[in-house]
C-alpha cells in the first residue's frame, strides 16, 4: 500500500505541475479547460492519498540526499493526511470552476500558474519531514498566495491588501524560523523524526519560547486576533477562487504548523500553554463574529467569519493541550479530533461560500449586501448551494458544522474532570464564550443568506441577475461534501481517531463511536447522539408539512393576492430590512466595543424641510486597530519623519555611514 500512496502523491505533483505548464502554453479556452481537468484530477489524487493514509496507516516516505540542501525527507503522516484531504477537495472544486471563472489571456495565465505553484507548495508543506523542506515550502506558498491576491492589481485597494498579506506573513515567518532554529540547536538535527525523539532536550524556558514563537508566528497566517489584519485585507481583493484558497487552505496550513510543533515536536509542557492558545481562540472567535456582523461587503464578512472559525479550532486545540497537561488524555484526544473535524468542515463550506459570493458578484457587479436581494428567484442553483454552506457554517443540524462544534462543546463541558478548580473554571468560560459565538454566528449567517437571496431586489444589478453560464460544479461538489461529512460522521470520526492516535498516542475510538452510528464524547456517562439518525429525523419532519401542503393544494384552487404590509399601498424595496438594520440590535448591545463613527448626509439643507434623500451610515474600527495598530503606525511614521534628514541623497554621506558601521563591527569583534 505504501507504493500506491507514493504513486498518488507523485501523480498529484505531476498533474498540478502539468496544469501550470498547460496554463503557460495554452492561452486559449482549450488551454484553460485542460488546466482545469489536470487540476481537478490532481486534487482527486491528493484527496484519495489522504483517505488511503488514514484508512490503511501505511506511511509514505521518500528520502533524498543532496550535497547542497543536505538530507531531504518527504513523509505523509496521519496528521498531515487530514489537511491533505482538505487540500485535495478544495483543489477539485476550484479547478472545476476555472473554465467559467477566467477568460483566457496573459493575466489568467499568470494567475493559474501562481495558483498551481501554490498548490504544490502547500502539498510540500504537508509532506515536509525536515525543517529545510518545511521552511522553503512555506515561503513558496506565501509568495504564490501573494500573487493570487494581486490578480486584479490595477483595481483600487488590491496592492495595499496584498502587501499587507505578505508583509505580516513575513513577520510571522521570522518567528517561525526562530522557533525552528531553537529546536534544531537544542536537538542537534533538522529532521522532524529526530526532533521528536529528542524533545526532552528542550528543558527550561526553551520549550516555552518555541511554543510562543510558533503560536504567534502561525497566528499571522491563520488570521488570529490581534494578528489578523492580513485576512480581511487580502480576501476581498483576491478573486473568488483565490480568496477561497486563502481562507480554506492557507489558514489551515497555519493550524497544521501549530499542531505539528505543539503535539509532535515539543515535549509535554505546562498547563498555561493550552490556556494561552485557548484564550487566543476565544478572543478571535468572539470578536471575529462580532466584527463580521458589522460588514456589508460580502467577502469581508466571510473573512471575519474565517477568523471566528479559526478561533473555534484554536479553542479546541488549546483545550486538547490543557487536558493533556492535566492528565486527561482521552479528553485531549477528543478535542484534537474535534479540531481536525472542524478543519475539514471549515475548508469545505468556506470555499463554497466564497465561490458563491463570486458568482453573485459577477452576475450583479455587487458585493454590498445592502444592495442585493431577491436572488433566490433569479439564481436558484446558486441560492441552493449557498444555503447548504450557510447551514453548515452556522452549525445548524443536520449539517457538518454542527457535529464538529458539538464535539468541541462536549469536550469543554467536561472540564470538571480536571482537579484544578481554576483551570476547570477557565475551560467553562471558554465554553460559554463559544456558546455566545455560536448564537451570534446563527444571526450573522441568517443575515448573510437572507438579505441577498430573499425579499425584493434593492438595485438594478440585483434585478437583472441571472446564472446563465455561471460556474456551478465546484460549489455543488463542496455542498455534497458538506452533506457527506455530516451523514458520514461515524466514518469521519473513525479516520480522525487514527490521526489523533498517531499524534498523541491515545486511541479513543471505542469511546467515541459505538454501535448504532452513535457518537459519545470520550466518556459513556456524559452524553451521546447520532448525526446520521438526527439528519434522517429532521428530513422526515420537514417532509410532513411539505406533504400536507401538496395534498391540500390538490383540493383547492390557487389564488394570488397582495401581501399585507401594515396598510401600505405599495411595498417598495427600500422598505425592507437591510444588512445594516438587521445587525443594528447587536451594534446597540455591544456599542462600547464597536464605538461606531456615524455619518449622516443630506442632498440639501433646505430650511423648509425639503432636504431630499438622507443617507445614514456608520463605520466601525476594530478594537485592536484603534488601540494597537493605529498608535503603532503613528509611532513608526513619526520615527520615519525624524530619520528623514539622514536620507540626504549624498553618496559620500552614505559611504561614511558604511565606514562607521564597519568600525563598530570591528570594535565589537575585537572585544
Amino acid at each position: 500500500m505504501t507504493g500506491v500512496l507514493i504513486g498518488l502523491l507523485v501523480a498529484a505533483v505531476v498533474l498540478w505541475a502539468g496544469a501550470a505548464l498547460t496554463a503557460i502554453l495554452g492561452r486559449s479556452i482549450p488551454g484553460v479547460r485542460m488546466a482545469s481537468v489536470l487540476s481537478c484530477t490532481g486534487g482527486g489524487a491528493a484527496l484519495v492519498a489522504g483517505v488511503a493514509e488514514l484508512a490503511t496507516r501505511a506511511q509514505a516516505q521518500i528520502a533524498l540526499s543532496s550535497g547542497v540542501a543536505g538530507s531531504v525527507t518527504l513523509v505523509l503522516t496521519p496528521l498531515a493526511a487530514v489537511f491533505l484531504m482538505a487540500l485535495g477537495l478544495v483543489a477539485m472544486a476550484l479547478g472545476a470552476n476555472f473554465p467559467r471563472s477566467h477568460e483566457p489571456g496573459t493575466a489568467t495565465t499568470t494567475y493559474l500558474v501562481s495558483y498551481h505553484l501554490a498548490l504544490l507548495a502547500s502539498l510540500f508543506v504537508l509532506l515536509a519531514g525536515t525543517v529545510t523542506v518545511f521552511l522553503v515550502a512555506w515561503e513558496s506558498m506565501t509568495l504564490t498566495s501573494y500573487l493570487l491576491a494581486l490578480r486584479h492589481h490595477r483595481d483600487r485597494g488590491v496592492a495595499g491588501g496584498a502587501f499587507l498579506f505578505i508583509a505580516l506573513g513575513e513577520v510571522g515567518f521570522a518567528m517561525i524560523i526562530a522557533a525552528f532554529g531553537i529546536l534544531a540547536l537544542r536537538t542537534g538535527s533538522l529532521d522532524f523524526a529526530v526532533m521528536h525523539a529528542r524533545a526532552a532536550a528542550l528543558g527550561g524556558g526553551w520549550g516555552d519560547a518555541v511554543f510562543l514563537l510558533i503560536l504567534l508566528g502561525f497566528a499571522f497566517k491563520a488570521g488570529l486576533i490581534p494578528l489578523h489584519l492580513a485576512l480581511p485585507a487580502a480576501d476581498p481583493v483576491a478573486p473568488p477562487d483565490g480568496a477561497a484558497f486563502l481562507s480554506a487552505i492557507v489558514t489551515k496550513l497555519a493550524v497544521y504548523g501549530i499542531c505539528l510543533v505543539s503535539f509532535r515536536l515539543l515535549p509535554a509542557g505546562p498547563v498555561w500553554w493550552g490556556l494561552t492558545a485557548m484564550s487566543l481562540g476565544v478572543v478571535s472567535a468572539v470578536l471575529g463574529v462580532l466584527y463580521s456582523l458589522m460588514e456589508r461587503d460580502w467577502k469581508r464578512f466571510l473573512a471575519f467569519s474565517t477568523i471566528e472559525n479559526l478561533g473555534v479550532i484554536l479553542i479546541a486545540l488549546g483545550g486538547s493541550l490543557t487536558f493533556m497537561e492535566s492528565a486527561q488524555p482521552a479528553l485531549a484526544a477528543l478535542l484534537l479530533i474535534a479540531a481536525l473535524y472542524h478543519v475539514l468542515n471549515h475548508s469545505t463550506y468556506k470555499a463554497l461560500l466564497f465561490l458563491q459570493a463570486g458568482v453573485v458578484e459577477v452576475a450583479t457587479g455587487l458585493r454590498d449586501m445592502d444592495r442585493l436581494g431577491g436572488l433566490m428567484k433569479r439564481m436558484p442553483k446558486t441560492a441552493l448551494i449557498a444555503l447548504v454552506g450557510t447551514l453548515g457554517i452556522a452549525a445548524l443540524p443536520p449539517l457538518n458544522g454542527f457535529v464538529s462544534e458539538w464535539l468541541v462543546f462536549q469536550g469543554l463541558f467536561q472540564g470538571f474532570r480536571i482537579h484544578s478548580h481554576l483551570v476547570a473554571v477557565l475551560i467553562v468560560v471558554a465554553a460559554a464564550s463559544l456558546a455566545l459565538t455560536g448564537g451570534l454566528a446563527v444571526n450573522a449567517f441568517a443575515r448573510m443568506f437572507g438579505i441577498p437571496f430573499l425579499g425584493m431586489p434593492r438595485s438594478a444589478g440585483a434585478a437583472g441577475a441571472n446564472e446563465h453560464n455561471r460556474p456551478v460544479a465546484g460549489g455543488a461538489l463542496l455542498a455534497t461534501a458538506c452533506i457527506v461529512l455530516a451523514l458520514g460522521a461515524p466514518l469521519v470520526l473513525t479516520a480522525l481517531d487514527r490521526a489523533a492516535a498517531a499524534t498523541t498516542g491515545v486511541n479513543i475510538l471505542s469511546r467515541l463511536v459505538v454501535p448504532g452510528l452513535t457518537v459519545i464524547p470520550a466518556h459513556t456517562d456524559f452524553s451521546s447522539f447520532s448525526p446520521t439518525y438526527l439528519a434522517v429525523c429532521l428530513l422526515g419532519m420537514l417532509a410532513v408539512p411539505l406533504l400536507l401542503a401538496r395534498l391540500g393544494r390538490r383540493r383547492s384552487s390557487d389564488r394570488t393576492a397582495p401581501v399585507w404590509a401594515g396598510g401600505i399601498y405599495r411595498f417598495r424595496p427600500r422598505m425592507q430590512y437591510t444588512a445594516t438594520t438587521h445587525a443594528n440590535p447587536v451594534r446597540v448591545t455591544f456599542d462600547e466595543l464597536y464605538r461606531p463613527h456615524f455619518e449622516i448626509t443630506r442632498a440639501s439643507d433646505n430650511p423648509a424641510g425639503q432636504s431630499g434623500p438622507v443617507h445614514y451610515g456608520f463605520k466601525v474600527a476594530p478594537l485592536f486597530e484603534r488601540y494597537l495598530y493605529q498608535p503603532l503606525t503613528r509611532l513608526v511614521e513619526g520615527i520615519a519623519r525624524r530619520a528623514q534628514p539622514i536620507q540626504s541623497g549624498d553618496v559620500n554621506l552614505y559611504l561614511l555611514y558604511v565606514l562607521g558601521a564597519i568600525l563598530v563591527v570591528y570594535v565589537v569583534a575585537v572585544r
